[in-house]
């Protein structure tokens, strides 16, 4: 197969400098398409070495609305994602809870990070007689004071109520139970 291009270029010819023509055909003047150095309409494009530097002619506003469409889309997730970590660890989304029972253990835990843990069995779990116990409340004491006064009562017998904060996530530095115990009170 060979292959000629001896014929004029239809698509890059410029059926407005025909006056005469219906604007449908070829040019048939046997000027060269390419070679349209002297007309000043037309766009030149020079690609050599003395070619004009003219930058400011040239449009990149494409490029940098991609640049700060992600840069955006970049900022906009990691405050997301540092708005989610600040509320999953940060924000307790219970207040205030109380608990009364009697305190079973209170124990140092930690390979690394030592914090105290308790358990407590609650007053109202001991007294419902109908149902199977279920369950000990465990929860961390991030105060070493609080958690040594809290270890007086441990197997005494006296009934303590508890004031907790429950986070949704556990931090190791803050113990290793979502409950964290804010103060305590011995009830007489």
């Amino acid at each position: 197969m060979k292959f000629n291009d001896s014929d004029k270029d239809y698509f890059l010819h410029d059926f407005s400098k025909d006056n005469g023509s219906d604007g449908g055909s070829p040019d048939t003047s046997g000027r060269n398409v390419m070679d349209d150095s002297t007309d000043s309409r037309s766009p030149a494009f020079d690609f050599g070495e003395n070619a004009g530097h003219d930058y400011e002619s040239m449009s990149v506003k494409p490029r940098r609305r991609g640049r700060r469409i992600l840069i955006w889309f970049f900022i906009i997730v990691i405050c997301a994602l540092g708005l989610t970590v600040w509320i999953r660890y940060f924000v307790p989304y219970v207040t205030e809870s109380q608990t009364t029972g009697f305190v079973t253990l209170v124990e140092k835990r930690g390979i690394i990070f030592h914090t105290f843990e308790g358990e407590m069995v609650s007053e109202s779990q001991l007294a419902d007689t109908q149902r199977v116990y279920s369950r000990d409340v465990y929860f961390s004491i991030p105060d070493d004071n609080l958690a040594r006064r809290l270890q007086q009562y441990q197997g005494s017998g006296t009934p303590v109520k508890l004031t907790f904060k429950r986070y949704y996530g556990t931090l190791p530095w803050r113990g290793a139970s979502n409950n964290i115990l804010v103060s305590f009170t011995p009830v007489q």
